[in-house]
């Protein structure tokens, strides 16, 4: 059945709801108040997939892709039967969707007023159907901040986190010590903030620093300090409303808590809160191990690409350190978490090379590199498809609009080494409340890329010089009504499109390729354009 007609509607509505998509400038979005989600987009498919009589859904994805190699591999621990049950699921989804069997697509975009093209992998996942979800938001309650403590610290005790780094005398002697010798050399700025200052254009930058006034506060600190580190044990927990003061209804309320824990041999930073779009947000860290009374702060991770090429570049002995050690070894100690947090419906879909750093207070210019390792990401899967990962939180604001009723993103990310756990960050997690329409009719495939040789010129219609798609993949992605209470949402299936753009900066081209940014989104099953950073 030709859909021309159709698809031509669908690309105009498409173009306003992508407004602002390249980064251009935003139209402003009307929201209205709506007490039920839009399903009406969802319908179920007249036909049964071909294969469906050898479904063998299970709850977990069989593929992890890697920043170094993006196509889907069967993980190490999958059966040979079920690799192939998988595989049947996947030939069948792309009969359905008319999807060729080298699984790439290769077409050049001549009419576009910049060079487009698609040299790109198709990735499928294995399920020849597709359900739209209902979700709402996991409650972060007592219970699940007790078995985020038990799976990872065990019994050991938490202490409160503002007195356990409460500076020492000997941490205060350092620090005056330091001072004193900046002033005896005619030092100033040691810090260069009086210069960063006066490089914004600051009308009085000497008002932003003063060293004898620093060195009065540390002799302050000095004369208050305690002797040693004080371990003050602590309930992880939140703490309840303000008398008179109902939390729940506060939009911009904020609750969070944080702890430290001594293990093995170093120590780890607990940290969770409640505020605004992000419902739940847990950090566990683990800090570079010197004696907590040294002066580092700004410690945590970095992809390694990022700062390989840097004038600090990382040791050779970091280097050799996260080349003896795989990714599927960081995989299989960070699935045992997910496995004793009771999240067994993720999988790890994600991995990249990574660096920690800290800074010293008295060298701030300069990242001092601790230690390398993988950063993973899990993404849930249900019944075999998965929610896709893309970097977007998906709770920004468009301009005009009141910053309520917004929702971060469900996120799910492991640091791993040979050390074991050195950080972990749980974020949003959803709760899957009810399928409100099984084995949807999709869009082929053809008419997806029809729309997106339509779209990308439009959205991306500023500064742009050149743009190469190198990946496309589908998945879920989570969607919700700006104009409803945002704690209830759809996971609907969706094309990404992920590559590489060059883009013209004060006359010069600038490469961006983030391997986890999508650059268009569309819905598999109207066509409709998704704005990742939005959620909508």
């Amino acid at each position: 059945m030709k859909r021309t007609p159709m698809l031509l509607f669908l690309i105009t509505l498409s173009v306003c709801i992508a407004a602002g998509c390249g980064g251009g400038s935003e139209k402003h979005i009307h929201v209205q108040e709506k007490t039920e989600l839009n399903t009406d987009s969802y319908r179920q498919a007249s036909d049964t997939p071909e294969d469906s009589e050898n479904p063998d859904s299970g709850s977990d994805s069989d593929s992890v892709p890697s920043s170094d190699n993006r196509s889907s591999d069967s993980g190490s621990g999958a059966s040979d039967s079920g690799g192939n049950s998988g595989f049947l699921r996947r030939e069948a989804l792309a009969r359905r969707l008319q999807i060729s069997e080298t699984s790439q697509f290769l077409k050049e975009y001549p009419q576009n007023s910049f060079p487009l093209s698609c040299k790109a992998e198709i990735e499928l996942p294995d399920a020849d159907q597709v359900s739209v979800c209902k979700v709402g938001q996991k409650p972060f309650d007592q219970e699940w901040i007790d078995r985020v403590t038990h799976v990872f610290f065990g019994g050991l005790p938490v202490y409160d986190y503002t007195s356990y780094q409460q500076p020492t005398k000997e941490w205060a002697r350092e620090k005056l010590r330091r001072l004193r010798t900046f002033q005896a050399q005619g030092i100033t700025d040691p810090y260069g903030h009086i210069a960063s200052c006066r490089a914004g254009g600051s009308k009085n930058p000497e008002a932003v620093y003063n060293l004898e006034k620093d060195i009065e506060h540390w002799e302050q600190i000095y004369n208050e300090a305690p002797d040693t580190v004080q371990k003050v044990k602590v309930s992880p927990g939140f703490n309840p409303p303000a008398s008179g003061s109902d939390a729940a209804d506060d939009v911009f309320a904020r609750s969070d808590f944080s702890g430290i824990v001594e293990m093995d041999g170093d120590v780890f930073q607990y940290f969770f809160k409640k505020s605004g779009p992000s419902h739940m947000e847990i950090q566990i860290l683990r800090e570079s191990g010197a004696d907590p009374d040294e002066t580092w702060f700004g410690y945590d991770w970095l992809p390694y690409a990022s700062v390989s090429e840097s004038d600090h570049a990382p040791s050779s002995e970091i280097k050799e350190r996260i080349e003896k050690f795989t990714p599927s070894q960081a995989i299989e100690i960070a699935d045992r978490y997910l496995e004793e947090l009771g999240l067994s419906d993720f999988s790890a879909k994600y991995t990249e090379k990574s660096i920690s750093y800290c800074m010293p207070e008295d060298l701030q210019a300069e990242r001092i590199f601790i230690d390398g390792g993988y950063k993973i990401v899990y993404t849930r899967d249900i019944n075999g498809f998965p929610i896709t990962y893309e970097l977007s939180p998906g709770c920004s604001i468009p301009s005009g609009q009141s910053p309520v009723n917004t929702w971060a993103n469900e996120s799910v990310e492991f640091y791993i080494n040979q050390d074991g756990l050195q950080k972990a960050s749980i974020r949003n997690l959803y709760e899957i409340e009810e399928v409100v329409a099984d084995n949807i009719e999709l869009l082929t495939f053809p008419e997806i890329m029809e729309l997106f040789g339509q779209l990308m010129p439009i959205c991306y219609s500023e500064n742009v010089d050149s743009l190469t798609v190198d990946r496309i993949t589908l998945g879920y992605a989570r969607i919700y009504d700006p104009g409803m209470d945002s704690t209830t949402a759809l996971l609907v299936p969706v094309w990404d499109f992920f590559g590489t753009t060059v883009i013209i900066a004060d006359g010069e081209p600038r490469t961006l390729d983030d391997p986890a940014e999508s650059l268009l989104t569309i819905n598999a099953a109207d066509g409709t354009v998704i704005n990742r950073r939005y959620g909508y």
